[in-house]
């Protein structure tokens, strides 16, 4: 996904991570459209599947429930969770160890380094 600006301040990482989700969730849905339209595919019959290493920003997008320091988040971003719900888009919790993207994002030590480039599938030539 490329870089963008949010428009929306987020107060916490929670409402960060949330809003990634919804950007995330929104461009997903769209592209699964336009391949469809293209007709070289029937359909895609999985939900797209987007992970986050906040536990609170999956919860609120799984759960009909907020805090009310969140209630412009929850009404902002509704559509994930009926995009949750229809079974268009799975939102999971993943540990930070685990994510790919942070070989992209943070410095880390070569140990690290090495097994994230592996559980890519890329010969690291090293």
């Amino acid at each position: 996904m490329e870089d963008c600006k949010q428009t929306l301040i987020a107060t916490s990482i929670m409402e960060a991570e949330f809003v990634f989700c919804f950007e995330g969730t929104s461009r997903g849905v769209w592209l699964k459209s336009f391949i469809f339209g293209l007709r070289i595919m029937d359909s895609i019959y999985k939900p797209l599947r987007i992970y986050s290493g906040n536990s609170a920003a999956v919860f609120m997008a799984k759960n009909n429930k907020s805090r009310s320091r969140s209630k412009h988040i929850y009404i902002k971003y509704l559509a994930i969770r009926e995009r949750v719900k229809e079974g268009k888009v799975v939102i999971e919790h993943i540990s930070t160890e685990l994510m790919l993207t942070d070989l992209l994002a943070n410095g880390m030590p070569p140990k690290n380094f090495k097994d994230h480039v592996a559980r890519m599938g890329i010969d690291p030539m090293m």
